[in-house]
């Protein structure tokens, strides 16, 4: 559990957290809110070792046995849950009731964290709210969502609701950097998931680099007409046209589309808003006076993202696709 993530990235949360501790103001139920990858679990995780380490000097330590153990997430006093095939269940909900209702393993606090709980059906909904009545004493809960107006309103008015800002690009590439990932591929995957997890996930499943390198060379033909950009789409590009999950094939533009806000701040000489830096500068002397057909190919762009969504021959719908992005460079 990498809680620094969250401590240099939270500190409002933070601060609200340490504040409640200090004036003794703990509620039983909070909502944590907040977009993907703004560590929302890892803030629940430092909210549950400082309920538990029993350091008095310092809380949490980080050192004792307690918080070594939330960091290791095998602490026997933390119960958590997510969706399961995307739904969080009425079952799950009366297990985690159950657990509380049993005399613990370990003395000292018990804490619930349920990860998505706008995904909770009614029925688990209806038990959860059932389940915060008995909450009293060292019994709390944590939930979390990316999208509060999902959640039931019943549910959000039992909770204090913690929202947590979205990361700062620059982070999520310090971090990325720091595990090794390269320096411009990091500025890109900071940009593309605003997640440090999501992006070494992306790079663990073994496609995002070779779509970053597809775009790269798709670009520079349509740019520099150095060669047929749909010969080289069809040659190098099979491997996407095998891919069934549209998760790839949205990647694939929003790269393009990335690389197409570049190419508008290289020409609006916006140099430090760049993501593909390294890269731009080849592309660069063919697109000088290029503004307005940049803006029309990011709606372009934006036009055939929204194509995904419906059945498509993913053949037909790249070679139209870059045939309209070749008549901006003719």
């Amino acid at each position: 559990m990498n809680i620094d993530l969250f401590l240099n990235s939270q500190p409002k949360v933070l601060k609200l957290i340490n504040n409640s501790f200090k004036k003794n103001r703990l509620v039983h139920t909070y909502l944590f809110e907040g977009p993907r990858g703004t560590s929302k679990l890892e803030g629940a995780y430092y909210l549950a070792m400082k309920l538990l380490c029993k350091n008095k000097e310092k809380s949490p330590c980080f050192t004792c046995e307690d918080c070594k153990k939330v960091l290791n997430e095998v602490h026997p006093n933390i119960f958590y849950i997510e969706p399961i095939n995307n739904m969080i269940t009425k079952d799950q909900v009366e297990q985690i009731s159950k657990e509380f209702s049993l005399t613990p393993l370990s003395d000292g606090v018990r804490v619930y964290i349920i990860n998505e709980i706008d995904k909770a059906n009614q029925s688990a909904a209806n038990s959860l709210l059932k389940f915060f009545e008995e909450l009293e004493g060292d019994k709390y809960g944590i939930l979390l969502t990316e999208n509060i107006e999902a959640v039931l309103p019943t549910i959000r008015s039992r909770s204090v609701v913690v929202l947590f800002d979205q990361l700062p690009s620059s982070l999520i590439k310090s971090e990325l950097i720091s595990k090794g990932v390269e320096e411009e591929v990091s500025s890109i995957l900071a940009i593309l998931t605003n997640s440090v997890t999501d992006s070494l996930d992306l790079i663990k499943e073994g496609v995002i680099l070779d779509l970053i390198k597809l775009v790269q060379e798709i670009t520079y033909q349509i740019v520099t007409k150095d060669s047929s950009p749909l010969i080289e789409f069809f040659e190098k590009g099979e491997f996407l046209l095998n891919i069934k999950d549209k998760k790839y094939h949205s990647l694939f533009l929003d790269l393009l589309i990335t690389l197409s806000n570049d190419k508008l701040y290289y020409v609006l000489d916006q140099n430090e808003k760049i993501v593909f830096k390294n890269y731009i500068s080849m592309i660069g002397p063919s697109i000088k006076n290029s503004y307005n057909k940049i803006l029309d190919e990011i709606e372009l762009l934006l036009d055939f993202k929204e194509r995904l969504r419906y059945n498509i021959n993913l053949e037909l719908f790249y070679t139209q696709l870059i045939i309209e992005m070749m008549r901006y460079y003719g």
